[in-house]
């Protein structure tokens, strides 16, 4: 395969590839496990996305940070326990199809996993004002399957006390922690303790960080919620591939078919669920 000036395959691991993507003042890699975005930065500022230091690399587990694929299923399987959870996507090695670029934004589409009659593919678009990344399922069968998905940002953060999440005042949420249903404050939303929220909103966010004064947006498409979430250091302590205190270092702010706004798919129809994450710096 062609590929254009500015991108090249590197090893990631044993066995892992990733694209690697240099434009002008701003760098990218995509892991080919999972497909994933695993890092964003532009030149002399902080990167746009946390990747744990001591996440594996290798089929059959997720890597912690980026933007994980959550696929075709987003938290346990609805039937069957001994499934993975949030789906197959995150553990997969995915196959790179098409790479181009038109001046300094750069285009890369993967093929993803089959899971049944369920196909996935992932479309990237990254330039120097940051990142779009498209998932498309297409049910192959001859019956309807429902499928929920999310794309899973770890945005890299000064420090979780600097930040709030504006864009999703007084939307109706689910609390995983509590397990309760409430509408989120009218205020801006700032993370206090353990954060697990399903939120039934199709409004763009905006992540702001005062620490490193810049805004991160999150323009959704093709999605009737969010999650939100934040391991807080008791939960962090019992993830193996995150360092005991780095729970201050990112949010997720997923893009999602979660809970209620799981899609059902007829025979042959396709889904796109889509974000695009731009930052900008201020005084």
């Amino acid at each position: 395969m062609f590929l254009p000036q500015g991108l090249s395959l590197a090893p990631l691991a044993p066995g892992v590839d990733q694209i690697l993507l240099a434009g002008d003042g701003f760098s990218a890699r995509i892991s080919l496990l999972g497909g994933q975005l695993i890092d964003y930065r532009r030149d002399g500022e902080p990167p746009l996305l946390y990747l744990s230091p001591q996440t594996a690399c290798q089929p059959g587990k997720a890597i912690r940070g980026g933007v994980p694929v959550c696929w075709p299923w987003f938290g346990p399987h609805p039937s069957d326990a001994g499934q993975p959870a949030h789906g197959v996507a995150r553990q997969q090695l995915w196959t790179l199809r098409d790479a181009s670029r038109d001046g300094e934004v750069f285009h890369v589409k993967l093929d993803g996993p089959r899971h049944g009659d369920l196909a996935a593919e992932l479309d990237f678009r990254i330039g120097p004002d940051g990142a779009a990344i498209a998932l498309a399922t297409t049910n192959h069968g001859d019956a309807a399957q429902t499928v929920s998905a999310a794309l899973h940002s770890y945005f890299a953060v000064s420090d979780i006390d600097s930040v709030e999440l504006l864009g999703l005042e007084n939307a109706p949420a689910h609390d995983k922690v509590a397990d309760a249903r409430s509408a989120l404050p009218a205020s801006p939303f700032r993370f206090d303790g353990e954060v697990d929220l399903v939120v039934y909103s199709r409004q763009a966010a905006t992540l702001r960080d005062a620490g490193w004064r810049r805004d991160i947006a999150i323009q959704p498409e093709g999605s009737a919620s969010a999650v939100v979430w934040n391991p807080a250091p008791a939960k962090a302590r019992k993830l193996a591939d995150l360092p005991d205190e780095d729970w201050r270092r990112f949010v997720c702010v997923e893009t999602a078919n979660a809970g209620d706004d799981a899609r059902a798919l007829a025979p042959g129809e396709r889904h796109r669920l889509a974000c695009r994450l731009h930052f900008s710096c201020h005084g």
